[in-house]
């Protein structure tokens, strides 16, 4: 593994956060919402933010009465988060490749919002999916929600720029070898900078053959943050339910 892998770099820069400022989180807030109305998870449960960023959806989960633990990869992410903890919500810095430090404890484990696919040897999602596995309790579930490649390459922006607080970042989108790939470059008081975001096209198939290797079973799979039917066409997203065998 390489010392500062991309996404270890970009996601710790403040310029990340800057670009992806205006993430709908109202959208975001009402998916978790709708999640757990379809989950009815009891109050009290023991849940798990995989890859929490700064843990705003962490704060959502524990806003809807579970105790939660969050981590990210990000130490920058974590130390904004802890901010917010209480009793009930803990935020550490961790790699979704390794065993998490509680295992068979939680209720649910949640991978939101393309979370996932960042690594460029594919023996590390089996990782990642056996870290979900071992933190779970039996009967527990796992909720990972991913882009679906087909509908992302078949609807691809290949050039924008976005404007974002004085700053113009200059984008590029393409695929090459299962792998898309967005540059971002962009200046910023004097200095220029430069980006590239990789996330594996995971498949469908792809994800179901992890999940079963780490004794994860498919119950459910949705297609958008409204929770409509999977449409491999058609659907934005791909929202898989597991639960630990």
């Amino acid at each position: 593994m390489e010392d500062k892998e991309w996404f270890s770099a970009w996601f710790d820069s403040p310029y990340y956060h800057i670009l992806y400022a205006k993430r709908d989180e109202t959208e975001a807030a009402r998916f978790i919402s709708s999640l757990q109305e379809k989950l009815q998870l009891a109050s009290g449960s023991r849940v798990l933010d995989a890859a929490c960023g700064k843990g705003r959806h962490a704060i959502t989960l524990q806003s809807l009465g579970f105790i939660v633990d969050a981590f990210d990869l990000s130490p920058s992410n974590i130390e904004a988060a802890q901010a917010f903890e209480n009793k009930d919500l803990l935020f550490f810095v961790h790699d979704l490749r390794e065993p998490l430090p509680l295992q068979n404890q939680y209720d649910a484990i949640f991978n939101f919002f393309t979370s996932f696919g960042y690594f460029d040897d594919q023996q590390d999602n089996q990782k990642a999916f056996d870290t979900f596995s071992g933190g779970l309790k039996d009967g527990g579930i796992l909720v990972l929600d991913f882009f679906n490649p087909t509908y992302v390459l078949a609807n691809l922006v290949p050039v924008e720029t976005i404007e974002r607080e004085g700053i113009s970042f200059h984008i590029k989108r393409w695929s090459e070898k299962g792998y898309l790939y967005k540059s971002i470059d962009f200046s910023d008081q004097g200095k220029t900078y430069s980006f590239v975001e990789k996330v594996e096209l995971v498949a469908k198939n792809d994800f179901i053959s992890y999940a079963t290797k780490a004794g994860l079973s498919l119950v459910d799979l949705k297609g958008d943050y409204n929770l409509s039917a999977f449409d491999e066409l058609k659907s934005p997203r791909m929202i898989f339910v597991w639960t630990k065998k």
